[in-house]
Formats: C-alpha cells, sequence, structure tokens
C-alpha cells in the first residue's frame, strides 16, 4: 500500500513537471537596473565598480562569441552612457572624454557579454544578471548615473534604462 502512494505521489509531480510551460519573453531583449557594486577599501573611491542588470530574452541570443568583432559587435553589445551632476542641480550632464572632440562626444562603456547559450543550441527563452565590471574605475565625478542599453546576436536593442543616482 505504501508502495503504490509512493508510485502515485512521483507519477503526480512528474505529470505537473510535463505540464510546466516555458516561460514566453518579448523577442528584444528587455533589461532593469538590479545593483551598483563597489570594490576596494573606501567605497567613496573604489579601485573597480561593477554595474548589476537583469534580462529577459526569448531567445537567448544575447551573448557575443570571440569571433564577434566585426561590424556593431567591434566593441561589445552593452553600452553604458556615463553622465554627471557636479553642481548638484539635479540636471544631468554627457561626460565628454575628450577636450578635441565635438562637445556631445559622451564616455560611454562598451561590454562584451558572454553567451549565455553555447553555439548551435536551439534559441530558448532566457532570464538573468549581466555584471559589468569597470576595474580600474577612475572616479571624475562625486555624482553620476548611466543609461544603459544592450544588443541581441540580431541586432534587436533592448529597452535604455537609467541607473540611480551614485553618490561617491
Amino acid at each position: 500500500m505504501k508502495k503504490a502512494i509512493l508510485y502515485t505521489v512521483i507519477l503526480t509531480f512528474a505529470s505537473l513537471a510535463a505540464c510546466i510551460e516555458k516561460p514566453v519573453y518579448p523577442s528584444q531583449p528587455v533589461i532593469a537596473y538590479k545593483d551598483f557594486l563597489r570594490y576596494g577599501a573606501d567605497p567613496s573611491n573604489p579601485d573597480s565598480v561593477e554595474l548589476v542588470v537583469s534580462f529577459t530574452d526569448n531567445e537567448g541570443d544575447i551573448g557575443l562569441e570571440q569571433a564577434d568583432t566585426m561590424g556593431n559587435f567591434k566593441y561589445g553589445n552593452i553600452w553604458m552612457v556615463y553622465y554627471y551632476d557636479s553642481a548638484n542641480t539635479g540636471i544631468w550632464a554627457a561626460f565628454d572624454s575628450s577636450l578635441t572632440t565635438p562637445q556631445f562626444d559622451t564616455f560611454k562603456v562598451a561590454y562584451r557579454i558572454p553567451p549565455v547559450l553555447p553555439e548551435g543550441d536551439p534559441a530558448e527563452p532566457m532570464k538573468g544578471l549581466i555584471y559589468v565590471k569597470q576595474s580600474p574605475f577612475i572616479k571624475v565625478h562625486d555624482k553620476i548615473r548611466y543609461d544603459v542599453y544592450v544588443y541581441d546576436k540580431t541586432l534587436q536593442k533592448s529597452n535604455t534604462i537609467q541607473t540611480p543616482e551614485i553618490l561617491f
């Protein structure tokens, strides 16, 4: 009798597991801000930082292979645009990384997200976290934020998110 109950419980759980449907996410990547981590002895002047972003993608084609270095993927597939508020007025300015370039040549941090699915695996809905590390991190302003967006392998651009203000 106990074995029959055990088999019934096992069959019930197996049946339920077979009925679970895969999630359906938009084909275009969707990202959200999760965290900003600081590393080093002094949090107000960290030697490196890490931006944490969550993502969903219906095909799981977020990452880049080592060979993906041409065209749009030359520098990476996640972009962080640097802004600062040096006067503490709430007015954000794009950081100009070079005094010899036009005024709106902003500082963009590019990063290569590694492949989520191995080459040749079928497309599959994915969600997860992306950790973008800047090492070394050179603090230029005391109050910054980033606008962040991602491209998948088929060049679909995600939504653009804005981090909260980051104080040093």
